[in-house]
């Protein structure tokens, strides 16, 4: 057994492609693509023209949310993000959108008036200002329009000794209640609360488990569990969105709809 056991996930890790077969970081990268089967699912069965995918990273998601909108809108502020989401993309009529989402006039082009649903994982904790997003979220999205988000649980950020977030990256702690005090604020109603438990309990049992040296190895460290369909399968088992033990989750994911 080796002398030294990583015990620790790369919190500072700011892009996640859960595909990327030289990332070991089973967890977080089952809980990423999660996140989306979930928002794809549920959006199905609303036969949606146009999907925005804010702050869409290496766009993984997107090849998702291709299979149930016309129309799929991918906008990050990093460019060579964008270029690595253009050519995992399936779909001709796929746009992407370079924008800064501290800056307003978000998918200012009248293009975009019309937009079904937004899905924005991991986005508000990353800004200074949170609020002039969602507020430009409410504007962009058709009456009834629906919004699903996510954002780390202040119960499981590490902070450094200020207090601050030990991820450099975020700039904002958030429990369940501020996040749907900003959705009221800005005509957004709560539908749905959804946690990723289960993947949250399984990690810190693996942690446990590395510490008292009863296995070898985190999980994601065998090569044969990298594989796209192994973590798709993963991701549906063990790090699929539900109702059930919500408060066990790193994340809160809310399904929020615009009010008419």
């Amino acid at each position: 057994m080796p002398d030294k056991i990583n015990t620790n996930l790369n919190f500072g890790e700011d892009s996640i492609d859960p595909f990327d077969q030289s990332d070991e970081n089973l967890w977080v990268k089952i809980e990423h693509l999660g996140r989306y089967l979930f928002a794809a699912d549920y959006l199905r069965q609303f036969k949606l023209t146009c999907v925005a995918d804010i702050a869409c990273g290496v766009g993984y998601g997107i090849r998702e949310l291709e299979k149930i909108a016309d129309l799929v809108i991918g906008v990050d502020g990093n460019s060579d993000l964008l270029k690595q989401a253009a050519k995992q993309c399936n779909n001709s009529q796929t746009k992407f959108v370079q924008h800064n989402l501290e800056q307003p006039a978000l998918l200012a082009d009248k293009t975009y008036a019309k937009i079904d649903a937004i899905v924005s994982f991991e986005t508000l904790e990353h800004l200074i200002n949170p609020t002039s997003l969602l507020e430009q979220f409410s504007e962009l999205l058709s009456p009834g329009g629906l919004l699903i988000c996510s954002v780390p649980n202040v119960l499981y950020e590490p902070r450094d000794n200020a207090g601050l977030p030990t991820n450099s990256c975020h700039k904002q702690f958030f429990n369940y209640q501020s996040l749907s005090r900003l959705l009221a604020d800005n005509g957004l109603r709560v539908n749905y609360r959804v946690g990723q438990g289960w993947s949250n309990i399984l990690f810190k049992r693996e942690t446990q488990l590395l510490r008292n040296r009863s296995i070898p190895q985190r999980l994601g460290e065998y090569s044969s569990l990298s594989f796209p369909e192994i973590i798709r399968h993963l991701s549906y088992l063990i790090a699929y969105p539900t109702v059930e033990d919500v408060d066990a989750s790193y994340s809160l994911i809310i399904v929020g709809q615009k009010i008419k």
